[in-house]
């Protein structure tokens, strides 16, 4: 092999791997909300059936932050749900958490239903108050029927 063509492929390597760490780079940050603080938060669900690593955190209809993770706690044989919220929030202790798709066309989300505490969740807190991911039939019901409340 000619010195020409080692330096030809020597530099063809390095053009694929600053594609790769630049996609990488690319990847993460779509993952978090550049430049902004965010903080850690947890919320125990009997399932979170439907959710995903990366999928939004939405509070009244606006992404507002990620899951970064979903892990059964083996003690409880719940679902764990990690999520990271933008710092600027203060989140209500007694706020509702529910798992479902802001619309019929979207993915499934981590929905937050603020309360009206005066008292707020921390950094780190884990979150109870929690309903379990309506299905798709429950949610086609929801829009048709508006919430299932006609004639009340």
């Amino acid at each position: 092999m000619s010195r020409r063509s080692r330096t030809g492929a020597k530099l063809f390597s390095y053009a694929i791997l600053a594609g790769t760490l630049s996609f990488a780079v690319y990847a993460e940050s779509t993952q978090m909300a550049f430049g902004k603080k965010q903080y850690d938060l947890s919320a125990r669900f009997v399932s979170a059936n439907g959710l995903s690593r990366g999928a939004d955190v939405d509070m009244g209809g606006i992404p507002v932050g990620r899951v970064t993770s979903i892990t059964l706690d083996p003690a409880s044989q719940m679902a764990i749900v990690n999520f990271r919220v933008n710092a600027e929030l203060k989140i209500p202790d007694n706020s509702q958490l529910t798992i479902g798709s802001p619309s019929l066309s979207a993915n499934n989300a981590l929905i937050i239903e603020p309360g009206n505490a005066h008292t707020y969740a921390s950094a780190g807190s884990l979150i109870t108050s929690t309903q379990e991911p309506s299905s798709l039939e429950q949610q086609v019901s929801n829009y048709i029927f508006g919430a299932g409340n006609l004639g009340q």
